[in-house]
């Protein structure tokens, strides 16, 4: 699965997307600098903010969702999950295994 989120700036952008993969809420993220046209409280925004592509295995949403929320600045994140129809399978368990707490020794 694929999520994206948006952050204001390449610097809360880069803590965010850290503390997602330090903490196992996500295998990778990819941030990307856009610019975004929208509408918010009836005014128009022409705002730069990044793109953070989140990939993490689909039945971990619900955590990842409120890890970011927990974290994001935002009065109305962005938060959209894509469910992939499949995936490389060596990749897929990579991203699994991202994502599993070491066991304790």
């Amino acid at each position: 699965m694929m999520c994206t989120t948006t952050m204001p700036n390449m610097e809360s952008a880069k803590k965010m997307a850290r503390e997602l993969v330090e903490n196992r809420f996500a295998a990778c993220v990819q941030l990307m600098p856009i610019n975004s046209i929208y509408r918010w409280k009836g005014e128009m925004e022409d705002s730069n903010e990044v793109l953070l592509i989140i990939k993490a295995p689909t039945y971990h949403h619900e955590a990842l969702e409120k890890a970011i929320l927990e974290r994001h600045p935002y009065e109305l994140p962005e938060i959209l999950f894509f469910k992939g129809v499949g995936a490389y399978p060596p990749y897929f368990e990579w991203m699994e295994n991202s994502i599993k707490l070491p066991p304790n020794p």
